[in-house]
C-alpha cells in the first residue's frame, strides 16, 4: 500500500510511504518555501516527493489529511480556505484516484496526535505491554479541542480510549504560550522556546517578594484551567467523544481567538504591574512572563497526572516541545515516559496512517528528505569541503577540526523532518561557553537560546542522572526532554548546561547516539565521529545545534547551504572562521 500523509496549517508538511518498498520520504513546506513556520498548502513538499518518487509510482496512493479546522467533513464536502484551495483538492484527487481521507467527526486532530505518539512508542518498544495514558495538548485542534487524554489498556497499546477532552480556546495552554510570545515582542509559532532561556534568569531578575506575587497569579491561573477539566469530567463517558459544536462554515473562529488573545494580554499586563518592574525593560518582562507560564503548565500537568493516577505516559502536541515540562512529567511518575519527537502538527498525519492502516510508522532517524545538492562541488574552498563518507580519513579530519576549537557545520544528503537538527544539518563544536557565544553571534541568535549536547549512550552515565534516562522510551535520541546533570558545572561543558531557576541544578536535553543501534549501519557517522573526538581530546559530548541563521528554516538545497554559510562567515571573527563539510553518503 502507498500513502501520502498531509498536515495543513501551521507546520504544513507531506510524507509519502510505500509499505512494500519500505520507502519513507517527507518534507515540511518551510524547508522548500524558505518561510519559517510556513502555513500554506504544502504543494512544494508534495512536488518534491513526486520529483523523487515519480508521479506514476505514486498514482492511486491513499491521501490522509490532518487539519485543525472547525469542520471535519468527508472529502466530498471539503470547505476550501487559505490552507487548501479547490485546485489543491483537484490535484490530490487526480493523484490518489479519489482516495482522500480527512479527519472527521469520529476521528479528530487530537486523535491523530494520539495515534502518532503511540505509533512512536510501539516503534521503539515493540514488546511494550503496560497500561498507558496519552496526553495531547496544543494550541487547538478540530472544534476547539485543546486538551485530550486517552487510556490504552495493557497489551492493547494501539487501541486508545478517550477519557477526557476539553474543547475551548480559553483553556488552551498552547494559545497562552503563543500569545505570551507576541506580547513580549517575539514571533508567534517560532520563538516560544526562548521562554525557557528567560525563565532560567528568574532569580537574577526577580526578588523573592516578586516571585511570591507571581505565584499567587499562577495558582489562580491553574485553578481556572482545572475548572475546565473538572467540568468535562462530570460528563458521561459516552458524551466525552463529542466535540464542541462550532460554526461549520468557517475554518477557525477568529473572533473567539481574538478574545482569548485580549484576555492573555490583560493577564500579562497585570503581572508586569503587580511586580512593579519597568514595562520597557524587555528582558525583565520576558523573565516575568516566562516564569508565570512555565510554572502554570508545570503545576497544571502535575495535578492532572495525580488526578488520573497516571503511571506510564505518552505525550504529543506542541506544548510538549517544552523540554523542561517533559522532565517535570518524567519525575512525577514512577513508570515510563515516551514523547513523540514530532510533537507539533507536522507529525499528526502519521497518526492517521497508524489508525487507519493498523501499521506502526517507520520513524528511523527522522531524516526523511532528500536534498538537492546539484553543483555543490564548484563551491569548494579552504573552509568548504565536499567529501564522501566512505573516504578513509574524513571522520578523523572532521574530529580534528572540532577538537581544534572550530565550529564545524555538517550537511548530509538526507535532511531532518521536524524542528530538531539531528546531525544531518548541524553545527557541531566543543561545548564551551565561549563556543556557544561565538555560534550565537555568527547566526544572530540571542544569548538566552539553549544549546543541546549530542552524546554516546555509554557516556550518559558520566553526565546525566541515568535513572531518569532509563525510564524514557525512544525520545532521548531527539532532544525533546531535559535530564539533570550529575556532573558539576564547568565552562568546559557550560555551553550545554542550563541552570534551573531558584535551584542549584543544571539540565541538558541530549541527543543520545545509541551505539548498539547505529553500529555497522549507514547511520553510524556520528557514532564514529564522537568516538574519534573522545579519543583525541576526551570530550564526552559536543554541542549540536541547527546549521541555519536565526529565523531561517533548516537548509534544503545548494544555494540555501552556501547563503547560510556565507552569513556565518560574514558575522564571525576574522581569525576564527567556521568550517563546512558537505557529506555525500
Amino acid at each position: 500500500m502507498k500513502y501520502l500523509l498531509i498536515t495543513l496549517g501551521h507546520g504544513s508538511s507531506a510524507i509519502y510511504i510505500d509499505d512494500d518498498k519500505k520507502t519513507v520520504i517527507g518534507y515540511e513546506q518551510e524547508r522548500l518555501s524558505g518561510i519559517k513556520s510556513d502555513s500554506q498548502f504544502p504543494k512544494d513538499a508534495i512536488n518534491e516527493i513526486i520529483n523523487n518518487v515519480g508521479y506514476s509510482e505514486m498514482k492511486g496512493c491513499y491521501v490522509y489529511i490532518s487539519h485543525w479546522f472547525n469542520h471535519q467533513y468527508s472529502s466530498a464536502d471539503i470547505l476550501y480556505n487559505k490552507y487548501m484551495q479547490k485546485i489543491d483538492v483537484m490535484n490530490l484527487k487526480e493523484l490518489s484516484c479519489g482516495n482522500i481521507v480527512q479527519v472527521n467527526k469520529l476521528f479528530s486532530h487530537h486523535d491523530a496526535h494520539a495515534y502518532s505518539a503511540l505509533s512512536f512508542l510501539c516503534y521503539n518498544a515493540p514488546e511494550y505491554t503496560e497500561e498507558t495514558y496519552t496526553i495531547i495538548a496544543d494550541g487547538f485542534g478540530n472544534n476547539e479541542e485543546v486538551l485530550s487524554i486517552y487510556k490504552s489498556e495493557a497489551h492493547d497499546t494501539l487501541n486508545p480510549k478517550l477519557v477526557l477532552r476539553v474543547s475551548d480556546y480559553r483553556a488552551s495552554l498552547g494559545l497562552m504560550y503563543q500569545y505570551a510570545t507576541s506580547f513580549c515582542g517575539m514571533k508567534e509559532n517560532q520563538d516560544e522556546y526562548k521562554f525557557l532561556g528567560y525563565e532560567s534568569h528568574t532569580d537574577e531578575v526577580l526578588s523573592l517578594e516578586m516571585i511570591d506575587t507571581l505565584d499567587f497569579y499562577v495558582e489562580d491561573n491553574v485553578k481556572a484551567l482545572e475548572s475546565f477539566v473538572h467540568k468535562e469530567m462530570l460528563k458521561k463517558p459516552e458524551d466525552r467523544t463529542v466535540c464542541k459544536e462550532c460554526n461549520p462554515d468557517i475554518a477557525i473562529n477568529t473572533r473567539a481567538l481574538g478574545d482569548v488573545r485580549m484576555h492573555w494580554y490583560a493577564v500579562f499586563k497585570e503581572l508586569i504591574d503587580a511586580t512593579g518592574i519597568d514595562k520597557n525593560d524587555a528582558f525583565k518582562v520576558r523573565c516575568v512572563v516566562a516564569y508565570f507560564i512555565q510554572q502554570s503548565i508545570e503545576i497544571f500537568f502535575m495535578r492532572l497526572i495525580k488526578e488520573f493516577n497516571m503511571e506510564n505516559i505518552c505525550l504529543a502536541g506542541g506544548c510538549f516541545y517544552n523540554v523542561k515540562l517533559n522532565n517535570k512529567i518524567l519525575n512525577s511518575i514512577t513508570g515510563k515516559l515516551c514523547i513523540m519527537p514530532l510533537a507539533g502538527d507536522q507529525g499528526a498525519a502519521i497518526g492517521m496512517y497508524t489508525a487507519f492502516s493498523g501499521n506502526v510508522f517507520n520513524f528511523g532517524n527522522l531524516c526523511f528528505g532528500k536534498r538537492r545538492l546539484y553543483g555543490i562541488e564548484k563551491y569548494e574552498r579552504d573552509n568548504i569541503k565536499v567529501v564522501s563518507i566512505k573516504a578513509p580519513s574524513v571522520i578523523h579530519s572532521i574530529a580534528k577540526d572540532i577538537c581544534d576549537g572550530n565550529i564545524v557545520n555538517i550537511v548530509r544528503e538526507n535532511m531532518e523532518f521536524g524542528p530538531r537538527a539531528l546531525c544531518s544539518t548541524s553545527s557541531l563544536f566543543l561545548p564551551t561557553t565561549e563556543n556557544v557565544a561565538r555560534n550565537n553571534l555568527m547566526n544572530r541568535r540571542n544569548e538566552v537560546m539553549p544549546c543541546a549536547p549530542v552524546i554516546l549512550s555509554e557516556n550518559v552515565q558520566y553526565m546525566f542522572n541515568f535513572k531518569e534516562f532509563s525510564r524514557v522510551i525512544g525520545s532521548s535520541k531527539y532532544m525533546i526532554c531535559t535530564f539533570n546533570y550529575t556532573k558539576p558545572y564547568s565552562k568546559q561543558y557550560g555551553g550545554v548546561m542550563h541552570k534551573k531557576p531558584l535551584e542549584n541544578v543544571y539540565t541538558g536535553r541530549p541527543q543520545v547516539i545509541e551505539s548498539e543501534y547505529y553500529a555497522g549501519n549507514e547511520n553510524d557517522f556520528m557514532l564514529r565521529l564522537l568516538t574519534t573526538i573522545e579519543y583525541i581530546c576526551d570530550a564526552k559530548c559536543l554541542v549540536n545545534t541547527s546549521f541555519n541563521a536565526h529565523g531561517r528554516p533548516i537548509v534544503f538545497d545548494t544555494m540555501d547551504i552556501i547563503h547560510n554559510f556565507n552569513f556565518q562567515c560574514e558575522h564571525s571573527p576574522s581569525d576564527k572562521q567556521p568550517i563546512l563539510y558537505i557529506i555525500k553518503d
